[in-house]
């Protein structure tokens, strides 16, 4: 029993303390296709990666590309499908309403949203399946028809992972006094 104790209070601490630091995966995706519609955005078919842990693993990141003419958004599955059929129906080009704010820049559907290159876009990663969007500004000419993107997701402890593993560290603690 006192192995076994002894065994929980090492594997938490060291836990507790590797999810206060934190981890970072940074990466880059160049060549990313974008539209040339104004104001409207398009997503990708394929879901982003989720996070499967979100209950005890906070995943924050941020993403950050190279022009000024464009904006990125993050999005669930019934609103992709609502942009993607406003898309398929033409968007501005069939009478889209263009002093709506659906499928743009001001729709205050999306998970997350940016639009300033520099500060980029954060995003909490949670369970479930994401889109990435991107629009081209309204009033902007495009400055072309590829996008650099660079990530980075930084995996820290969440409240609830900070309270499993203190709770795991109590009952080693019990488990190391038991005779």
């Amino acid at each position: 029993m006192k192995k076994t104790g002894l065994a929980l209070i090492v594997v938490s601490t060291l836990l507790l303390l590797g999810g206060t630091v934190g981890y970072t995966v940074e990466g880059t995706v160049d060549d990313v296709p974008t539209p040339n519609v104004q104001g409207l955005v398009f997503f990708s078919d394929d879901a982003l990666p989720g996070n499967p842990a979100s209950l005890v693993i906070n995943a924050d990141t941020n993403i950050k590309w190279d022009r000024d003419d464009v904006f990125l958004v993050i999005a669930d599955g019934g609103k992709k499908k609502q942009c993607d059929d406003i898309a398929e129906n033409g968007g501005v080009l069939s009478g889209f309403d263009t002093n709506s704010k659906t499928c743009t820049y001001g729709d205050e559907g999306y998970v997350a949203a940016g639009d300033d290159e520099v500060e980029g876009l954060d995003w909490r990663v949670e369970s479930g399946e994401f889109f990435a969007g991107i629009g081209t500004k309204e009033g902007v000419l495009p400055e072309g028809t590829e996008l650099n993107l660079d990530y980075s997701i930084n995996l820290t402890l969440s409240a609830a992972g900070y309270l499993f593993l203190i709770i795991a560290e109590g009952a080693g603690i019990l488990l190391l006094r038991q005779q």
